[in-house]
């Protein structure tokens, strides 16, 4: 794994810094609407999303695992994302085949096979593969930033980050549920650790005080139910939420609405933050002992991280690519009975 980051770091160091359009020649075209760079990146970045969607979708045929399949279309998301730019821009779409394993660029079409040959040999070294690639994403993107001052760029970039951030957390929980630590690939090891929530406030610490019922007040009606056990080190969350869309008109359910949802998560606390896999289950009928069926994977199903700055309000962040949806949601308590309780535990 060492020798393949060792490659794709050289590869697109030279890919970015030789701006070139899809057919591989020096592009004047844009030059009165966009620098030569800045076609070059966002050239490139259309193509290296379908990288990261085909080796996914590649890598999930080949172990079965959903978290593969999942961010496997949220990246087909980035791709109609940076088409958009591409044909508001005028520049040509470098994916002339949409067929899984084919490129324009040949520096592209060779780190793909790489990638998958990397991945086939274990599952873990196939979810390495997968934090890899979301790292070198971050990066890229990060430099693409830099060389723009188009707003509506910027904008989709930074939308792009924030979900190859998801994507990170989510292999990551992964490949800690191997009972190994992540150690950053691309990035700086720090930057690693903000994304994954390993950096902690030296001021707060999750604790037992923090045991509530918590919710967002302009989607009241849904919440959380917060569980910390100390002497474990874990926290459990329990979402209490809807569906993405409403059920049919005719759906009917004998107790509740049809569209009742349960998400939960558990994982380690980390100072102010827990990062946890989310566990969807299936299959079970009211109070009776049935065959009930979970994620096949823990974090198949998307991640979560917990955060809290005070007593009193907290931050769930969450990524579910099996319905494309990540996003921040601000909390607060429901009540304030154990506020003095968690204070006083922090005073400790």
């Amino acid at each position: 794994m060492e020798r393949l980051t060792v490659f794709i770091t050289a590869a697109l160091a030279l890919v970015l810094t030789t701006g070139v359009n899809a057919a591989g020649e020096e592009d004047s075209s844009t030059e009165a609407v966009l620098s030569s760079i800045e076609a070059s990146h966002l050239v490139f970045m259309r193509e290296e999303e379908k990288l990261a969607r085909d080796t996914y979708i590649t890598l999930g045929d080949a172990w079965g695992l959903r978290v593969f399949s999942n961010i496997s279309r949220s990246e087909q998301t980035h791709m109609d994302a940076l088409l958009s730019l591409l044909n508001i821009y005028g520049l040509d779409d470098p994916v002339v085949s949409d067929a899984v394993g084919s490129f324009t660029n040949a520096t592209l079409a060779q780190m793909y096979l790489d990638l998958v040959a990397s991945g086939e040999v274990s599952m873990l070294d196939a979810l390495y593969v997968g934090a890899l690639i979301e790292e070198v994403d971050i990066r890229d993107i990060q430099l693409a930033i830099e060389d723009t001052s188009q707003e509506d760029i910027v904008t989709v970039y930074e939308s792009l980050i924030a979900g190859s951030e998801n994507h990170l957390r989510a292999f990551v929980g992964q490949i800690e549920q191997f009972g190994v630590e992540y150690v950053a690939q691309v990035l700086d090891q720090s930057e690693v650790d903000d994304i994954l929530g390993r950096t902690s406030s030296a001021d707060f610490r999750i604790n037992a005080g923090l045991n509530d019922a918590w919710y967002y007040p302009d989607t009241a009606g849904q919440g959380f139910f917060i569980a910390v056990f100390p002497d474990l080190g874990v926290v459990s969350l329990a979402w209490f939420t809807f569906d993405t869309e409403l059920p049919p008109i005719d759906a009917i359910a004998n107790l509740g609405d049809p569209g009742h949802r349960w998400v939960t998560a558990v994982g380690p606390i980390d100072g102010n933050r827990a990062s946890m896999p989310i566990t969807l289950t299936t299959g079970g009928i009211f109070d009776t002992p049935t065959d009930v069926q979970y994620t096949d994977v823990p974090g198949s199903d998307g991640t979560l991280v917990l955060s809290f700055e005070n007593c009193s309000s907290g931050m769930v962040e969450y990524d579910i690519p099996a319905i494309n949806r990540s996003g921040t949601i601000p909390i607060q308590r429901v009540a304030g009975d154990n506020i003095a309780l968690c204070e006083a535990l922090i005073a400790d």
